[in-house]
């Protein structure tokens, strides 16, 4: 090659050199007026390289300050939906606390006429049951709106990590026996046989209330869900655990929506007729998660749910 010796392989190193730093002093100028052919060709192919690099330097540069401007843009509105989140539970605890007062004022009312009053509606007295129906009614209903005030304010103290358990020994067998006798009303109008399975006691360490808002969230679906057939309750105590089961015979739960049925605002597609905020399940999870515990669901379409939930003693 003519252009093999020293000063032209020198010529290429230092241009070489000058791409690698980012610059480059081949000009079209230079390529033209080379003598030797094969050095102009080298010399070409040099500037390409530059460009070549050149063009993938401003690619990913662009690419780097759009990545950049994306995650700006994700932190921003992570921000603004974790304060939009935060308002939210502040208003949901505000909101029910708010609610829960002259709720249970109405409660205490419902209760006073339904207890003193009722006897003297009777006049005429074929209007004595009409009264008591509809004061049976508002009863119910001022029950389900407690109910759900009491999921907005749970929904506000979980999301915001505030679900603090106060454990107290306590026999889960007089739980049961408690929420069940709650329900008596209940299950008469419904015309539902429960039966409950409990020999024996099954003390242990949990909090009482919160305990008690799990069975009694299981029991309302079974009675929501369960078609008027039978339900089964069964508590057993084992050395380190205690298992409790609730069982249903009615719509049941398909089975690709079983982990669904555990989330926020979710409802099985067999649940769509039944009013309510989707939040059960999520909050009776919660709970016996926050209790480290386990609670599992068996149920088939037509065949009925069946709840176990597992509670360290």
């Amino acid at each position: 090659m003519p252009w093999a010796g020293s000063d032209p392989t020198d010529r290429i190193l230092r241009h070489l050199a000058d791409i690698g730093a980012g610059r480059c002093t081949i000009t079209d100028d230079i390529i033209v007026t080379e003598a030797d052919p094969e050095m102009r060709e080298v010399l070409l192919g040099l500037l390409v390289l530059h460009e070549d690099l050149t063009y993938a330097s401003q690619q990913r540069t662009a690419a780097e300050t759009m990545l950049r401007g994306i995650a700006e843009e994700r932190a921003r509105l992570l921000e603004e939906r974790k304060q939009a989140i935060e308002a939210r539970d502040q208003f949901l605890a505000i909101a029910a606390h708010e609610l829960r007062t002259p709720l249970a004022t109405l409660a205490l009312l419902v209760d006073h006429l339904l207890a003193t009053l009722t006897p003297a509606l009777s006049n005429p007295p074929e209007a004595a049951p009409i009264h008591h129906q509809q004061l049976a009614l508002l009863k119910r209903q001022l029950e389900r709106l407690t109910t759900l005030v009491g999921q907005m304010l749970d929904v506000s103290r979980i999301t915001g990590g505030g679900l603090e358990l106060v454990p107290v020994p306590v026999d889960l067998r007089d739980l049961v026996r408690e929420v069940v006798d709650h329900f008596e009303l209940e299950i008469r109008r419904r015309d539902v046989t429960v039966t409950v399975d409990a020999p024996d006691p099954v003390p242990g360490a949990w909090d009482a209330a919160r305990i008690d808002q799990v069975i009694t969230n299981l029991l309302s679906n079974a009675l929501k869900y369960g078609e008027g057939r039978p339900i089964e309750i069964s508590l057993h105590g084992e050395a380190s655990r205690a298992l409790l089961v609730i069982r249903d015979h009615g719509a049941g739960i398909p089975e690709d929506e079983h982990g669904k049925v555990f989330g926020p605002f979710a409802r099985a597609t067999t649940a769509r007729y039944h009013p309510g905020l989707g939040l059960g399940l999520w909050i009776v999870q919660r709970i016996v998660h926050a209790s480290a515990g386990r609670i599992s669901l068996r149920s088939r379409v037509e065949e009925g749910s069946t709840f176990t939930v597992e509670l360290p003693r």
